[in-house]
C-alpha cells in the first residue's frame, strides 16, 4: 500500500510532457477577409477614425476645389418696358403734330447754335469767375433740341415718301372715276379745300321702288378713307340705306395735306326701274 502511494506522488510532480502538435493538410490555408479584419481590428478602428476626423474638418472649412465663378444677373420687368415703349411711340406722335404745326426753320437753327457757341468762347476766356457749366448745360440742351427737331424732320420726309410712293401705285392701277357715272344710279360727290379725288367710287345697284335724290354727307381722313356718312336730304328709307352703305365704301385719294376730318357730299341720282 506504501509503495504504490509512493509511485504516485512521484507522477504528480513530474508532469508528462505535452505532446507534440499533429500536423494536419489544411494548417497552411489562406487567411479570409473576416479573419484578417478581426486580426487587425485595432489599426482599422484607428484608420477609419482618423478619416473622419479629416472629413469633418474639410466640411468645416468649407473648402470649394474647381468651384464655378459668381454670376451676376438682373431682372427686366417687360411691363415698364411696353409702357416705355408706349411713352415712346406718343413722344413721337406728338413730335409730329408740332412738326405740322409749325414748321421748322433750319437756317435760324443754326444761327442759334452759332451764337450760343460764340457766348461759350467769351466765357471760357473770362476769368472773373464766369459760371461756365450753365453755358455748357445750355449749349447741351441746345443740341439735343436740335437732334431731336433733325429726327422729326427725317421722319416726316420719310412719311412723305412712303405717301408720294402709294400715290403712284394707285395711279398705275387706273385712272381716277372723278366723272359722274351714267347708268340706274348717277353719283357725284364734293371735297374741296382741297380738291380730293375718288380712288373707289361705290355706285349702288338701284333695287328700290320709284326714284329720288339723296345727299350724303360724309366725312374723310387724310388716308381717303371713309370714316362717317349720314344722310343729309332726300330719299325713302330704302334709298337712305342703299347711299350711306355706298358712301361708306367709297375710298378717296390720299392726301396729308388735307385736314384730319375733311367733310363732303355724295349725291346718289336713283332713276326708276
Amino acid at each position: 500500500m506504501r509503495k504504490i502511494f509512493c509511485t504516485m506522488s512521484t507522477q504528480e510532480t513530474k508532469p508528462e510532457p505535452r505532446r507534440p502538435k499533429l500536423r494536419l493538410p489544411f494548417d497552411n490555408r489562406r487567411e479570409d477577409a473576416g479573419e484578417w479584419a478581426f486580426d487587425h481590428r485595432a489599426g482599422l478602428c484607428v484608420t477609419l477614425i482618423a478619416y473622419l476626423l479629416l472629413a469633418i474638418a474639410f466640411v468645416g472649412a468649407k473648402i470649394v476645389v474647381g468651384g464655378r465663378p459668381a454670376a451676376q444677373g438682373f431682372y427686366i420687368d417687360l411691363q415698364q418696358l411696353e409702357q416705355l415703349a408706349a411713352e415712346k411711340e406718343r413722344l413721337e406722335r406728338e413730335v409730329r403734330r408740332r412738326q405740322q404745326q409749325e414748321p421748322i426753320d433750319w437756317k435760324s437753327i443754326r444761327n442759334d447754335v452759332s451764337n450760343e457757341n460764340a457766348k461759350l468762347d467769351e466765357s471760357l476766356r473770362d476769368d472773373r469767375g464766369t459760371n461756365t457749366a450753365a453755358l455748357n448745360d445750355a449749349a447741351d440742351a441746345a443740341q439735343e433740341r436740335m437732334r431731336a427737331n433733325r429726327e422729326a424732320y427725317e421722319r416726316g420726309l420719310a412719311e412723305a415718301e412712303a405717301i408720294r410712293r402709294r400715290r403712284e401705285r394707285t395711279d398705275e392701277r387706273g385712272e381716277s372715276s372723278d366723272r359722274k357715272v351714267q347708268g340706274r344710279v348717277t353719283v357725284s360727290f364734293s371735297l374741296v379745300d382741297p380738291v380730293r379725288h375718288a380712288r373707289h367710287l361705290v355706285v349702288p345697284a338701284y333695287q328700290c321702288e320709284g326714284g329720288g335724290e339723296v345727299v350724303v354727307r360724309i366725312t374723310v381722313n387724310r388716308a381717303g378713307e371713309v370714316t362717317h356718312a349720314s344722310v343729309a336730304s332726300g330719299g325713302d328709307d330704302c334709298m337712305r340705306e342703299t347711299a350711306v352703305r355706298a358712301a361708306r365704301n367709297s375710298v378717296f385719294d390720299i392726301n396729308d395735306a388735307a385736314p384730319a376730318r375733311h367733310t363732303g357730299t355724295i349725291t346718289y341720282i336713283f332713276i326708276p326701274q
